[in-house]
């Protein structure tokens, strides 16, 4: 694979993007250092998932651009360095959850010892029947096997678009722990989300 640096700074320079005709958002620059956590925060439709996708290559702007350490972003570097977690981008609902974390294991080349991933399934469920289908789980279980992906999926740059929606506090300082982690260890963090974190965090506000 693409052999990059562990750390990354991202810039975002003047991006725009229009739907049709309408201008959903204009001119946004920001920029994360390792180990800095960013919060987009705004009123639900004006474009906070729309700038994620942007920032990862799945949309493309209408100007501007992305740049990992000083280089422009490519649909390759991308898929190597980010792990984007949206709302409905990870599993499918007529596969057990062991088929499923099988499958987003294969996809992101991860091979894992079982003890590993029962120790994180402990870690974030309690217990959790593995032969159940995806549909079969709670608004709540799903979520967390998402967040359960997350863990098992080692990229610098995490890209999470409303990760704590419909979680309970015990859960959303469980996953806070694993974001507290990822930045120590120099990770880069960018979060669309309602709620204040609980650790340093910058915002950047879409009005």
């Amino acid at each position: 694979g693409y052999n990059h640096p562990l750390f990354f700074m991202i810039e975002i320079n003047n991006l725009s993007f229009a739907r049709g005709n309408s201008l959903i958002f204009k001119d946004i620059s920001f920029s994360v250092k390792p180990g800095q956590v960013m919060v987009i925060q705004g009123p639900n439709g004006k474009g906070k998932t729309t700038l994620l996708l942007n920032i990862i290559q799945l949309l493309d702007p209408l100007n501007g651009d992305v740049k990992l350490n000083n280089i422009k972003l490519d649909n390759q570097t991308a898929s190597d360095c980010f792990l984007y977690l949206g709302e409905n981008n990870f599993a499918y609902d007529q596969m057990t959850l062991s088929q499923n974390i099988g499958y987003w294991l294969s996809i992101h080349n991860v091979i894992f010892a079982k003890e590993i991933i029962n120790k994180s399934i402990k870690y974030l469920f309690g217990e959790l029947n593995l032969n159940k289908m995806f549909y079969q789980l709670s608004f709540g279980q799903k979520k967390k096997l998402q967040l359960l992906l997350l863990m098992l999926v080692n990229k610098p740059i995490w890209i999470l678009d409303d990760p704590f929606n419909g979680l309970d506090n015990n859960t959303i300082k469980k996953i806070t722990t694993l974001l507290a982690k990822k930045v120590e260890n120099k990770g880069s963090i960018i979060i669309a989300s309602h709620q204040d974190l609980s650790i340093p965090h910058r915002k950047f506000k879409l009005v």
